[in-house]
């Protein structure tokens, strides 16, 4: 065995190059999700990822297959057992431009980083399952079971990409997706996600007119807007000019409105802590200017979405010891046609129950449409598995980590299969900023990474 990983190890260094040329190819395809066009379920730029990738990997000797734009795969092996790697091409938006230090869809390396968006999130790790596999493949002649690249376009709104694969394709015996963290995440917290919404009144001399914030319910918004029609604008001016609170603001007065304009920083929104929220700082301001009869819906929604982070303003508060701490992620704030909305993204602990928190938000958000627009449920693969101890196993190996696997508040692919798992692809310490300006990921990770996929699949292959 010492050998077969002498020989994956200069494999993964001779291929390398080659690897980064690939995945710049990938990373200059705005893939946010958008309009869908026929033929292309989430918009032009996930599909065009998608067949990119899949020219890739017909360049390396594949078949590729490619279902309906939604998702597609490569494959090695016939037979046996089907093992999987489920990685996704679809980013989230790159977020204020101003803010990255190079082009988000230009992959650009420099102090032994690459920088881009989607180099850890998905696309690296994507391409770099690719590669692993073709390497693998160079090694075993007669493989015993088959693995499959599995590449999807939604993962970041939904997953309905691998939904829609799984009605047309088998699902794996065992997967893994590059997703998460190593050395390994065993337990996933359930993921639901709330609209709630209010009509308001303009009928006070002091209004909101326009407030906007946020572009995905999994991100904290690091930009709000917000503008305000009153004859008391110096009275607000003078506000918002000595407010101390979360984030910083700006603003401008034009005739006899004021906007303003709160500035947070962005983070996951499974670590909503990481960040500040730009539209709980905004509502944190607003509660502060009378608003005549709508003062009670923006201290509302201050104190029970804008105040804190683990739900405690809506009484649903508190942890496992598997999963640890509930998180609440205000992501989206707007105001259209006299309807304020609020799109709030919840990791609940493994063992706690949707049900319940629905019914105590709707007793929280009273006078409030309270809606509930989506749920994965957690996912839980005992530590002591012989699957997850072949994982852990080639992890050490490799790192000398003798770290234990992990629960994480994100949602991963590995809830779209009957029995996966999130393994890698960032190692312990690392910070990628994912789903921030400048996302990255070390060299030296990223063929670390290679390395690793290349192993289990190696494994899988001659199991």
């Amino acid at each position: 065995m010492s050998d077969i990983n002498k020989i994956i190890n200069e494999k993964v260094d001779k291929y390398f190059d080659e690897i980064l040329e690939a995945l710049k190819k990938v990373i200059a395809i705005k893939s946010v999700m958008g309009e869908p066009k026929d033929g292309m379920p989430f918009g032009e730029g996930p599909a065009k990822a998608l067949h990119e990738t899949l020219k890739i990997a017909e360049e390396l000797g594949f078949r590729s297959v490619n279902v309906d734009n939604y998702a597609g795969h490569v494959e090695y092996g016939e037979g046996g057992k089907l093992y999987a790697v489920l990685g996704h091409l679809d980013v989230v938006p790159e977020g204020d431009i101003e803010r990255w230090t190079s082009n988000p869809f230009e992959l650009v390396i420099r102090d032994g980083k690459m920088y881009g968006r989607g180099v850890s999130d998905d696309k690296g790790p994507s391409i770099g399952a690719l590669f692993a596999l073709k390497i693998a493949s160079e090694l075993v002649d007669k493989p015993k079971n088959r693995v499959r690249v599995i590449f999807g376009t939604n993962e970041e709104n939904g997953s309905q990409c691998l939904k829609y694969y799984f009605t047309k394709e088998p699902y794996p015996d065992a997967a893994v997706t590059p997703d998460g963290d190593f050395p390994a995440v065993f337990a996933e917290k359930g993921i639901v996600t709330y609209t709630i919404k209010r009509t308001i009144t303009k009928d006070y001399s002091t209004k909101l007119v326009e407030l906007k914030a946020g572009t995905a319910a999994n991100v904290v918004p690091e930009e709000c807007i917000a503008i305000i029609e009153s004859d008391k604008l110096n009275e607000i001016a003078y506000l918002v000019s000595n407010y101390i609170g979360k984030c910083k603001y700006e603003y401008k007065v034009d005739g006899n409105r004021i906007t303003i304009k709160s500035l947070g920083k962005s983070a996951h929104g499974a670590h909503p802590e990481a960040g500040i929220n730009a539209a709980s700082g905004m509502l944190e301001l607003l509660s502060r200017i009378g608003f005549g009869p709508e003062n009670e819906t923006i201290r509302t929604l201050y104190e029970r979405l804008g105040k804190d982070y683990y739900g405690i303003g809506l009484g649903i508060s508190g942890q496992d010891d598997v999963s640890k701490k509930l998180t609440c992620n205000l992501g989206i704030l707007k105001l259209e046609n006299d309807t304020i909305t609020a799109v709030i993204n919840i990791r609940h602990p493994i063992f706690f129950n949707v049900d319940m928190i629905t019914m105590q938000i709707k007793e929280a958000m009273k006078g409030f449409e309270v809606e509930r627009t989506s749920y994965s449920k957690p996912l839980y693969v005992s530590k002591d598995s012989d699957f997850m101890r072949l994982l852990l196993k080639i992890y050490r190996e490799e790192t000398q980590d003798m770290s234990e696997p992990i629960s994480i508040g994100g949602g991963t692919y590995a809830r779209s299969v009957p029995y996966g798992v999130a393994y890698g692809a960032v190692f312990p310490g690392e910070d990628t900023h994912m789903h921030q300006p400048d996302e990255c990921w070390s060299l030296e990770s990223f063929k670390k990474y290679i390395r690793i996929y290349t192993k289990l699949i190696y494994a899988w292959l001659t199991e």
